[in-house]
């Protein structure tokens, strides 16, 4: 069998166990983006409201924050591989009665509540027991590749489910798109269950102990706490969830109001922001050979400055409708890239930095902090837009980037080596 160097896509994919885990989370993602047009029509013809939209948007969201922390301790002892096809089973039949529910009429918004707060809170575990498997699949030089294939690949086939949504829906209706997701479901776990994840052959699950739960909880958080550089990175991803949600929110009013724009605009911003995205995370393992902590951190938060800051320092050149949509994929390409790198360096630092053994308890607990951000901003916003302009609100959130790219220049905590990191990574688990 012809060997690749491990620090390449071909290396990566040489690992049968990389590769199922890889297509059974591309299987989901498309799944998914068919699922996220079909389920916003469903629930909107269903009740003609708004609000039922929101609350079933704001009941997604909620086991992500308030669960996921506490799954992680749970996750950690036992078999993650179980943990995911359990939990892919569980959403395909949640997802089945959605769409069996539909077809024979005896679905309803309350139910499809319910529904979701079950798939959401199935989430809960099964991500961050798909978090704690990626280290032990591939070596740790092969983290940047990894990340930056699963990346790109989950892009396109989102692109290809949403492109491929209305479609389907028009062919089978609403109900058969929703069955479409179910099939991807089962089909995940059917592959999960053939992987072999070191480490979990012959792991031995000891019965719950509420003791033995709360002390891995808080050696969880002790850990978390205990890295200096590692919640650096955590504050810039809690920054950069927060910071782009005054853009994710106000859409529509900034194409209207800052550009006299329609639809055509808003197709434009979501093309160029996910192309550059897809590219970023293509071109990330080649560029981060260049760039250290600092370079990537600072990078970001300059980037997303510069194109709040563009977006409303350019207005007198928006009265020309090409020259105005020209600055406006410009400014969007610019602001996908350097998210995605930033993104991506984060990723993969943290897979690197954090141990093993306490991957699923941080990616919980870090990662519903920063889940937290987006919702209690997005309330911000709604509050300051009913006296501040779009306007007002980008050149705030421009400013805000300014001094946090600023802050980020002189943190200490990012003038670090090699060596500083792995010395970090061995006082963070002494210190839990």
């Amino acid at each position: 069998m012809k060997e690749y160097r491990k620090d390449s896509y071909r290396g990566v994919l040489s690992n049968a166990n990389y590769r199922k885990s890889l297509i059974a989370s591309l299987i989901n993602r498309f799944g998914d983006s068919i699922d996220a047009i079909a389920s916003s029509w469903i629930v909107y013809e269903l009740t003609g409201s708004a609000s039922w939209s929101a609350i079933i948007f704001a009941i997604n969201h909620l086991p992500g924050i308030l669960v996921t922390p506490l799954a992680g301790p749970w996750v950690e002892r036992h078999e993650k591989k179980k943990i995911m096809v359990v939990t892919d089973l569980i959403r395909a039949l949640c997802v089945g009665v959605i769409a069996t529910g539909l077809l024979l009429g005896f679905l309803s918004a309350p139910l499809i509540a319910v529904l979701n707060l079950v798939i959401s809170t199935a989430e809960a575990f099964r991500l961050p027991a798909g978090a704690a498997i990626t280290p032990r699949l591939v070596e740790r030089e092969q983290y940047g590749h990894a990340t930056s294939l699963s990346q790109s690949l989950s892009s396109v086939t989102e692109l290809i489910g949403t492109g491929a949504a209305g479609a389907i829906i028009a062919a089978l209706g609403s109900s058969g798109a929703i069955y479409i997701d179910m099939v991807t479901f089962v089909a995940s776990a059917l592959i999960i269950s053939t992987m072999r994840i070191p480490g979990e052959e012959h792991m031995e699950v000891a019965a719950f102990s509420a003791k033995e739960y709360f002390a891995d909880l808080k050696g969880g958080l002790r850990y978390c706490l205990s890295g200096r550089i590692l919640m650096t990175y955590a504050l810039v991803a809690l920054f950069l969830n927060g910071v782009l949600v005054p853009l994710n929110s106000l859409q529509t009013p900034m194409i209207d109001e800052l550009f006299g724009g329609g639809p055509v605009f808003l197709s434009v911003l979501g093309v160029s922001v996910t192309v550059s995205m897809l590219a970023g995370s293509v071109i990330y393992p080649m560029l981060s050979r260049h760039f250290n902590g600092k370079i990537a951190m600072v990078g970001s938060a300059s980037g997303i400055a510069v194109f709040y800051l563009g977006i409303v320092a350019l207005r007198p050149l928006y009265a020309s409708y090409y020259a105005s949509m020209a600055i406006l994929a410009g400014l969007c390409f610019l602001l996908g890239l350097i998210v995605a790198l930033g993104n991506m360096y984060i990723g993969v630092e943290m897979m690197k930095l954090i141990d093993p053994d306490y991957m699923a308890r941080a990616n919980s607990i870090l990662g519903a902090l920063c889940s937290a951000i987006v919702p209690v901003t997005a309330f911000a916003v709604s509050a300051a837009v009913k006296g501040v302009s779009v306007a007002g609100i980008f050149l705030a959130s421009g400013i805000v980037s300014v001094f946090f790219a600023l802050y980020l220049s002189v943190n200490p905590a990012l003038k670090r080596t090699k060596e500083d990191a792995e010395g970090a990574s061995e006082h963070m688990a002494e210190a839990s």
